[in-house]
């Protein structure tokens, strides 16, 4: 009995264990193409090459806020 209960413990612990390794490596895939600078592009129409972000500069007030690169 102590026999089927230990390699049925043993069974749950490598079942996490896949699980947990399946949901670590997808996150870090997510991750590491949330932080791709070339990954960083604009979706444009299906077929056009996405252009680059505007890049945001700091302003005092709130009220006045430009983009660089839109003219």
């Amino acid at each position: 009995m102590e026999v089927g209960a230990f390699f049925l413990l043993v069974i749950v612990v490598v079942v996490l264990g896949v699980i947990g390794g399946g949901v670590y490596a997808i996150a870090g895939r997510l991750r590491q193409k949330q932080l791709d600078p070339q990954g960083d592009q604009v979706e444009g129409p299906a077929g056009t090459q996405g252009s680059q972000r505007p890049r945001h500069v700091e302003v005092a007030s709130e009220q006045r806020a430009d983009f660089v690169d839109t003219h």
